[in-house]
């Protein structure tokens, strides 16, 4: 069984660096020797907020790295391969990975189907035939991160919606999956494109990446009024998690329009809808990181064939034994950090 140096979970607010055991692979699982990995908002959450996530639980759910081990049963992987996987695991034998839902995978144990253990030297990853993809001779590290689940979280909040060409779309918040969620609204041929920040920094990234205008979150709702001609936007995405956000995309959604929110809500135990003229005739969705090969592939395709732009998205680097202050810089948004690529 062999040690590495793993990210942990100390206690609420904290984390460490450990050196623990990792267990040989299993069936279906892969050992990756780590390579590069980042934190994810979702992190912060999980350390600050989520009780249910216990101390000691290895921390880390975007990683890429080359396979060191394979377990009995799986197929498509040897040991030497470059991988990324999703952040959230499959099996891809259930009802609900045939159906194209491999992110609510039963068999994985969703909702908790989260990849732990990836910001570290050495993780094991479940499900690997079904959660991982290779990464061809000259894939972009960086991308492959931010396609295990930012790029497909807000690529999926806009689809879920039912994005087309022509739709008017505001995007609340220009954190990392805000500002995927504004990519994707672009791609699909959305137009105008509103995006929301109270940081000016993240209102210039988005704008270099595809919104036509950009509001402070204080100005939102009457710009994004006037804007509509006060009829509001075909689609409203929440990617905060921030009751008052939520608010703010029903107050600008259209009748017959769409509130799509990938917002984590914790500490949240309920979140409010309005009931009022706010709140008939709207749909509202919520998604979680679409998962799977298939998935990986395609976005990771997006990128390769310069059809999406998501450089501007790592703004950092650390190295794995500043992991403490690395989380530390990410709560701050330290330096206008949007993502920090961590090498072991």
């Amino acid at each position: 069984m062999p040690k590495a140096r793993v990210c942990i979970k100390a206690g609420p607010g904290q984390v460490a660096l450990d050196e623990i055991d990792v267990a040989d692979p299993g069936p279906g699982q892969v050992l990756v020797r780590a390579t590069l990995s980042t934190i994810c908002g979702s992190d912060i959450h999980m350390v600050d907020e989520i009780d249910e996530v216990p101390a000691g639980m290895p921390m880390g759910h975007e990683g890429c790295g080359v396979v060191e081990a394979v377990g009995d049963g799986v197929e498509r992987f040897a040991v030497g391969d470059r991988v990324v996987s999703s952040c959230l695991l499959s099996c891809g034998t259930c009802a609900r990975c045939l159906a194209g839902d491999g992110a609510i995978c039963p068999e994985m144990g969703a909702p908790m189907n989260l990849l732990f253990g990836a910001q570290s030297e050495l993780y094991l990853v479940a499900g690997a035939d079904y959660s991982m993809t290779h990464l061809i001779d000259g894939a972009d590290e960086h991308a492959a991160l931010l396609a295990s689940d930012v790029l497909s979280t807000g690529f999926g909040a806009i689809e879920r919606a039912g994005v087309k060409a022509g739709d008017s779309v505001a995007i609340f918040a220009q954190g990392p999956v805000g500002l995927c969620a504004t990519i994707a609204a672009k791609f699909y041929g959305a137009d105008p494109i509103v995006a929301v920040d109270g940081i000016a920094h993240r209102r210039g990234v988005a704008e270099r990446l595809g919104a036509t205008h950009t509001f402070s979150p204080e100005d939102a709702v009457g710009r994004t009024s006037d804007l509509t001609g006060g009829m509001g936007v075909d689609v409203a995405v929440e990617a905060l998690g921030r009751q008052e956000t939520l608010d703010a995309c029903f107050r600008v959604t259209r009748a017959g329009g769409t509130v799509s929110s990938v917002g984590v809500y914790a500490p949240l135990d309920v979140v409010r809808v309005p009931v009022d003229d706010r709140f008939y005739q709207r749909s509202f969705v919520t998604t979680l990181c679409p998962s799977g090969p298939k998935r990986l592939d395609w976005l990771l395709g997006l990128v390769r064939d310069g059809r999406i732009d998501v450089a501007p998205l790592f703004t950092h680097t650390a190295a794995l034994s500043t992991i403490v202050d690395a989380y530390d810089r990410f709560r701050r948004h330290d330096d206008n950090i949007l993502k920090i690529a961590l090498a072991p």
